[in-house]
């Protein structure tokens, strides 16, 4: 990987927001901005003149010198209009005034990562955090990218290195009768010690893809049932059209919502009827297949039609009680959101039914397939070590195999095409 040259992009999201940001980083980029009309002051946010082909362009620029960076190289950010084409001009004087080139995807984390700002798991984490969905794998996100992996993985790293030197430093004086670098009992005490930290690690940890499912709360019942206008009542706004006629919603709508402190995915499917022809029968397929993999159901009884029957993950909602003649019966009018009716109710009762998703901690990280595989490693290493702890050579390999392991979650000891597959998941300019 091209470690020196400058390199640029665009590092704000894409959408219609009024200012984008540009970003550059290089070891000469500070010298060859002000070529352009940019005057910096280190760590500070400077108003200045970019000159550009179309003519002169306010900005604000910001500097940060390599020991501050992100990078670890000197890094210019440009707030600017977020226009085509002013960020596409500003973009080539940038690269023609620097010799850089467009930064590839995850480039400037990696450059994190290679002038030792951040490890390989960290740097994992901004990813991560970044393609989050919800607020599990936004904080299994948060504590890789804050370093408590990094920080455990170090702390055995040193464990098991400082058993492996004792090792290989009694292998070096076998010839000398009086000297035991370490003993057979301190050795397997040592080696159990470290099995005992990689076990709380993977016995406490929370895959990162059991985060990204979401509990699904799917509304059924028959056409016209109110479904729609229940889905929008209980989401807080307008995400469906609510319609008197037969039919409007034909597929299966899901939205994120939060009922309490749980979060689901909060689904809306097509009135459950016979089907007519091919197309309602692909409508219903879809309804069908949505409810087999429910984890809770809210089936929606209309005035005068028949409750179906219960099932354990099922909640019947009478709805339209507007249109209920009877003040001892209950339901849910989600049209005029009448407390009376239930819909608050009904908000506290889906959350007692709902099951939680692990919240990530430091005493139960979110790992990445990677982390887990690694630890497997390390400890399928320490188990042949603590076996052949008397053979002090079998010993000093199965050791190394660990420490090699351990490292790799770090990036201390990953091979270049790991490395290189963790940053392409990046997006351009992070």
């Amino acid at each position: 990987m091209d470690l020196e040259t400058t390199i640029v992009a665009v590092s704000s999201a894409q959408g219609s927001s009024p200012r984008a940001l540009i970003r550059a980083s290089g070891s000469t980029v500070f010298e060859s901005v002000e070529r352009i009309g940019i005057q910096w002051s280190a760590r500070q946010c400077t108003s200045c003149t970019l000159q550009l082909p179309e003519g002169p362009l306010p900005v604000l620029a910001l500097a940060f010198p390599a020991a501050s960076a992100f990078t670890g190289q000197d890094t210019i950010e440009i707030e600017l209009p977020n226009n085509s084409v002013l960020l596409h001009s500003t973009l080539n004087e940038l690269m023609k005034v620097t010799g850089g080139r467009h930064a590839q995807a995850g480039e400037f984390t990696a450059r994190a990562f290679f002038n030792g700002k951040l490890s390989l798991s960290e740097a994992e984490g901004i990813c991560a955090a970044i393609s989050a969905q919800n607020d599990g794998e936004l904080r299994g996100a948060t504590l890789l990218r804050e370093g408590v992996l990094h920080l455990l993985v170090a702390s055995l790293s040193e464990k098991i290195l400082r058993s492996l030197s004792l090792v290989e430093a009694g292998i070096d004086f076998t010839d000398e009768e009086d000297v035991v670098a370490i003993s057979d009992e301190d050795l397997l005490g040592s080696i159990q010690s470290s099995l005992h930290s990689i076990h709380e690690i993977v016995d406490g940890k929370i895959s990162m893809s059991t985060l990204q499912h979401l509990p699904s709360v799917v509304i059924a019942g028959l056409p016209n049932a109110g479904k729609s206008t229940l889905f929008n009542a209980l989401l807080g706004h307008s995400r469906v059209v609510v319609s008197d006629v037969v039919g409007t919603t034909r597929d299966a709508i899901g939205e994120p919502t939060r009922f309490g402190d749980k979060e689901a995915m909060l689904i809306d499917i097509a009135g459950l009827e016979h089907a007519t022809d091919p197309f309602s029968e692909t409508i219903q397929a879809i309804a069908e297949k949505t409810l087999l993999q429910a984890d809770l159901i809210l089936w929606c009884v209309a005035p005068g039609d028949d409750s179906p029957s219960p099932k354990s993950n099922a909640m019947i909602v009478h709805t339209k009680s507007d249109l209920i003649s009877h003040e001892d019966e209950q339901g849910i009018c989600a049209l005029s959101g009448d407390l009376r009716c239930g819909v608050e109710q009904l908000k506290g009762e889906i959350e007692e039914r709902l099951f939680s998703i692990p919240i990530p901690s430091e005493d139960a990280l979110a790992l990445l397939p990677r982390h887990e595989a690694h630890l497997q490693e390390a400890m399928q290493s320490l188990q042949l070590a603590e076996a052949n702890c008397s053979v002090r050579e079998l010993a000093a390999a199965s050791l190394r195999n660990a420490l090699n392991s351990i490292g790799s979650i770090s990036g201390n000891v990953t091979p270049d095409d790991v490395i290189g597959e963790v940053f392409s998941s990046f997006c351009i300019g992070k």
